[in-house]
């Protein structure tokens, strides 16, 4: 099983912490295990649940962006279906 860092409850993302492969299991700790859709590199973005298009991303407990399509949980979360434009203006 691979390894990642969700550090607030409230995130919808975790880091990773090994590289991980479609199949991998990635535990982010108090019991949170998701398998991954993509292959991720460290230290990269995986969504630890469902996100809908137009939903916030929330890392460390903050809002760093929104999805611009639905992510499903264990895909890799970047900039291909993430943005944070809107958020700066």
């Amino acid at each position: 099983m691979k390894k990642g860092i969700r550090l607030n409850p409230k995130d919808n993302v975790g880091v990773v912490i090994q590289e991980v492969v479609p199949g991998d299991e990635v535990d982010f700790d108090n019991g949170l295990v998701v398998k991954a859709l993509d292959s991720i590199r460290v230290p990269h973005k995986m969504a630890v649940k469902d996100i809908k298009t137009g939903d916030y991303v929330i890392k460390y407990g903050e809002i760093m962006g929104y999805a611009t399509k639905d992510i499903p949980a264990g895909s890799h979360v970047h900039d291909h279906n993430c943005d944070s434009e809107k958020l700066m203006k």
